[in-house]
């Protein structure tokens, strides 16, 4: 398996990884995966799949690198911090490596979802922040309101 590091954070994650979108299967396939060096799990809350990751990872989760996402519907300071809280619980963890903003919403300032992602990286929580279907201006939006750490990544489809 390939490596390719992650957004100039040192850390490196696999070129494949494995994605839960409309995944319906059990931790078999997934702990297959993991097996052959697809280390990189996409999840997101919105998925319904946080669950059978956390299960899959049981026991192995210093060797996986998870990354979900907090659904773009209410990006406000005080939900994103819950919505990690419980995606934490269903992943049966005590920290993510990749948060994620999943869509942007333009109902809720940019500032103050990137100062809750900060927060969960203060406190342990999230190690890198991303986003997810992000343009050009959104990025720059979400960067520039990034106080200490950077924007890592912008998960998008190809």
């Amino acid at each position: 398996m390939e490596f390719k590091e992650l957004g100039g954070t040192g850390a490196a994650i696999p070129e494949i990884g494995l994605g839960t979108w409309r995944y319906r299967g059990g931790t078999k396939p997934l702990r297959a995966g993991i097996d052959l060096g697809a280390y990189l799990i996409d999840t997101a809350e919105g998925y319904g799949t946080e669950e059978v990751v956390g299960e899959a990872v049981s026991g192995i989760r210093d060797r996986v690198f998870i990354a979900t996402k907090v659904s773009g519907r209410d990006l406000g300071h005080d939900r994103v911090l819950r919505a990690a809280e419980d995606s934490l619980k269903r992943l049966g963890t005590d920290f993510i490596d990749l948060y994620q903003v999943h869509w942007p919403n333009s109902r809720y300032p940019m500032k103050e979802t990137m100062r809750a992602m900060e927060t969960l990286v203060d406190r342990g929580m999230i190690r890198y922040i991303g986003v997810s279907n992000f343009n050009v201006d959104e990025m720059e939006e979400a960067v520039s309101a990034l106080r200490n750490n950077p924007l890592v990544s912008n998960q998008v489809i190809y």
